[in-house]
């Protein structure tokens, strides 16, 4: 790799063992207790034991290659397809082998990403790719597996690692190798012709007026659609004209795997018995579903803070903290988010370590720090609770909840019942309001340093004209220097934890 001198404007930093240390115990740790507490060997629950959803993935690539519908039934018992007709056709490989030979390439996929997602993860903080950064990768990768989030995407066999990774790889890591390269969203699009979410970033790129980086997202995302025309016509039709939008097809709203804000306040709604929203659901029973109303505004208002804290980072040159926000805030907006939606907690980890560890490096009263990546873990970590008088749930001889969202909920006899069941509804949106709030308290607290234009057209300050093109750059003559002292030297605290790393959460060219 290059040298980071362009990414970060100064010598990349090495990772010191003290860090790889902690993520050798983390490690070690996590995997003693994927063995141990949710055995491995159980038939249902354990690590490698279910892969539903790649089950699902194959179905629906069978269907490409046999001409049967993709949208018409279920694919895998009450199991549905409930991605774009070009997700389909990108899964029609996986169809051509056994499930066993798909889902051993699936894992392994699943672990060369999540290592890569470290690696440039803290290249992009400006850490130097050597061997003690690799060993860290590999450690945290590894470690990283006991975030619910992470476990569930293994377990599932799901796809949203990929996804994330294309999006961190277009706005971020490109970035590291082609800093001055002007293309950027078309694999954006391409994620959201996969899966619809990643389409949010379109916003997220309009906030910064990065207007070719958004018409990259929508050229990508045609490619998607204009593709699986030309396959599959006729379920690409069904889907545009009759089953987009169809929520009931993916879960019920109320469910305690829906960590959006749709699923959040359906939640409460059937905790608190609001008879008043309970409806008729497909299954014959009933569900209880947040009036359109009510979540649609305060999804709003989130979107419009989380975007905000976005722009923000972005403009303090925090990149990988800009976009992770921006992905975060895409699955609390969407009607229906599980669990695994939030894979954005890994990169979400990574800069609360960068912050902690620079810190502390800077000054040890600041050890305290490391409570960020501490909290950011107990809140999204894959919490089990046996249900042992359950009997048999599925192959498993008894049931086992998985997140803290799982966790049980009791009549509401105590105050602090009620107060669980408000935290386990909302776990992770909380997550994302903490980090937008710390977000916009620091980033509109201290003034930004970043030193490097962007290609797009501003330097963490002055935005693009509708052009597209080169508006006024910072003339770092008038700058400060950059020695530790003074308002500048003092200012990106929360991005690298010291003075003197002037960019190094990210600014970069785009």
């Amino acid at each position: 790799m290059p040298s980071s001198t362009t990414l970060v404007g100064r010598q990349p930093r090495t990772v010191g063992w003290g860090l790889v240390g902690l993520a050798a115990i983390a490690a070690i740790t996590v995997f003693a207790w994927q063995i141990t507490v949710i055995p491995m060997h159980n038939p249902f629950y354990g690590l490698l034991h279910n892969g539903v959803d790649l089950r699902v993935y194959r179905a629906g690539g069978h269907t490409v290659l046999t001409a049967a519908p993709l949208y018409h039934h279920s694919l895998i018992a009450d199991l549905d397809f409930t991605y774009p007709p070009f997700a389909a056709v990108l899964f029609a490989p996986l169809s051509l082998v056994g499930f066993a030979g798909a889902a051993l390439l699936w894992w392994a996929a699943i672990g060369v990403v999540l290592v890569i997602t470290v690696l440039l993860g803290f290249r992009s903080l400006g850490y130097r790719a050597d061997a003690r950064l690799w060993t860290l990768s590999v450690l945290l990768a590894i470690a990283v597996t006991a975030l619910e989030p992470v476990r569930t995407t293994i377990w599932l066999g799901q796809i949203n690692v990929f996804l994330m990774f294309l999006i961190l790889a277009d706005l971020v890591f490109c970035d590291l190798n082609r800093p001055h390269f002007r293309v950027r969203g078309f694999w954006v699009g391409i994620a959201a012709g996969i899966k619809l979410t990643p389409g949010f970033f379109v916003l997220y790129l309009l906030a910064l007026r990065r207007w070719r980086a958004a018409i990259g997202v929508v050229a990508g995302f045609a490619v998607t659609v204009a593709v699986a025309f030309v396959v599959i016509p006729g379920d690409s039709g069904d889907y545009w004209t009759t089953y987009l939008g169809s929520a009931d097809r993916v879960g019920r709203v109320d469910s305690p795997a829906n960590q959006s804000i749709n699923g959040l306040i359906s939640q409460l709604l059937a905790y608190f018995g609001a008879t008043h929203f309970r409806h008729p659901y497909i299954d014959g029973g009933t569900v209880f579903e947040a009036p359109t109303w009510v979540w649609v505004p305060v999804a709003a208002i989130v979107v419009v803070a989380g975007l905000c804290a976005a722009v923000i980072a972005y403009r303090r040159g925090w990149r990988l903290l800009s976009v992770t926000i921006t992905g975060m805030t895409a699955a609390a907006a969407s009607p229906f988010s599980w669990g695994h939606h939030w894979v954005w907690f890994v990169p979400l980890l990574i800069v609360a370590i960068d912050v902690a560890y620079r810190g502390t490096l800077a000054d040890r009263r600041r050890l305290w720090w490391w409570v960020l990546p501490v909290a950011l873990v107990l809140a999204t970590f894959a919490w089990s609770y046996n249900w042992w008088t359950s009997g048999r749930y599925q192959s498993s001889d008894h049931a086992i909840a998985i997140g803290v969202f799982m966790m049980p909920r009791w009549p509401n006899a105590h105050w602090y019942d009620g107060a669980a069941v408000v935290f386990y509804s909302g776990a992770y949106v909380a997550v994302l309001l903490v980090t937008i709030a710390v977000t916009l308290v620091v980033g509109c607290s201290r003034r930004s340093v970043s030193d490097e234009p962007d290609v797009d057209g501003y330097s963490g300050g002055t935005p693009d004209d509708e052009s597209g093109d080169h508006a006024d750059r910072t003339d770092n003559r008038d700058r400060p220097q950059q020695d530790g002292g003074g308002q500048c030297g003092r200012g990106n605290d929360f991005a690298s934890g010291d003075g003197s790393a002037a960019t190094s959460s990210g600014a970069t060219p785009d």
